[in-house]
């Protein structure tokens, strides 16, 4: 039962990142200087994401309500020790919803109301993306000490600090990178298409370049999760291919095979997150006295099985209808 709920879980973080990640991105590359092109990017953003971007919210809830039910004690020391983080993700994700509404179904379109709008969507975009970055890291760095009894050792030191905000950077540059090479394929403009090229290279580096810098931070702060990377040879032989595929990209760039280049840009972020999970799985997060494994967090047998039962059941709607609407707003 556990495997079986621990693959709904990858799945729904694999799923959220490569769709719902290039949401953010889009309000990510808002902030970015496009010149005569702006109104145009903000109509392509508004007519691609407009259909699916409160679906792809779906899979986020879906590790939540699994880790509540079939790992308490994940979900507590979670919600508990990185509740600061969390509340200012949820700020950002109300914010930018509520934004980017108001924005996309106004009635009046007002070019002042609008530009209100869009600042806080882009803002808000930016501001979520970096505190999913600082939630990921501080389950990796092993800072969270369960016995903590005083404020900053408890809530303030399991986040503040140089991995969380080095992997808070990465997930910024890898949904910047996720929105450009998908929106090259929303629009048939050539200097929108050539700014949105530029931009997903661009990120494309800072993926790598980020991607670096989470390395030797938690080098330094000899964080385990690094160590255990290092000697996992099908992690590195992920990362190594998803490096190769940056090459491939940039042919099919060079080509202008927007298809191919969407498939190939989430097909390199999925390498990074299946190489992540190698290493982790089966572990939840890192404290301060070692790992915390799903296997000694779950749920009493009888709840795994409905759970499990309910999941399984839940897909066989969740998947098709998921399907049907891209392909009547993708068409």
């Amino acid at each position: 039962m556990i495997s079986i709920l621990l693959f709904f879980i990858a799945a729904s973080i694999l799923l959220y990142v490569v769709l719902g990640g290039a949401d953010y991105g889009a309000g990510i590359l808002e902030l970015l200087p496009a010149g005569n092109n702006r109104e145009k990017e903000r109509e392509v953003i508004n007519h691609a994401m407009g259909p699916v971007w409160e679906a792809n919210h779906m899979w986020l809830i879906l590790v939540v309500v699994i880790l509540f039910m079939g790992f308490p004690k994940v979900f507590l020391t979670v919600m508990v020790h990185l509740h600061i983080p969390v509340v200012a993700l949820l700020v950002g994700i109300v914010a930018r919803g509520t934004a980017f509404t108001f924005r996309h179904y106004d009635a009046i379109h007002a070019p002042k109301s609008q530009n209100v709008y869009s600042r806080i969507f882009s803002l808000s975009s930016l501001w979520s993306a970096f505190w999913i970055g600082v939630i990921v890291g501080s389950l990796m760095w092993g800072k969270i000490d369960p016995s903590a009894t005083n404020f900053m050792a408890a809530y303030v030191d399991p986040w503040l600090g140089s991995v969380p905000f080095a992997m808070g950077i990465m997930t910024i540059c890898v949904f910047g990178f996720l929105a450009a090479v998908y929106l090259v394929g929303e629009t048939n403009d050539s200097e929108l298409k050539a700014l949105f090229w530029r931009r997903g290279f661009g990120f494309n580096v800072g993926v790598v370049l980020s991607g670096g810098l989470v390395f030797l931070v938690s080098y330094i702060e000899q964080a385990e999760f690094i160590f255990r990377f290092v000697v996992n040879p099908v992690a590195l032989a992920m990362v190594c291919l998803a490096t190769i595929l940056f090459f491939a990209l940039w042919y099919f760039v060079r080509r202008n095979r927007s298809l191919w280049v969407r498939f190939i840009g989430a097909g390199q972020i999925a390498l990074i997150l299946l190489g992540w999970y190698v290493v982790t799985a089966p572990d939840a997060l890192q404290t301060v006295n070692g790992p915390l494994s799903f296997y000694d967090a779950a749920a009493p047998e009888a709840t795994l099985r409905q759970l499990t039962w309910a999941l399984c059941v839940g897909s066989v709607f969740i998947f098709p209808s998921l399907g049907f609407l891209l392909r009547v707003f993708k068409r």
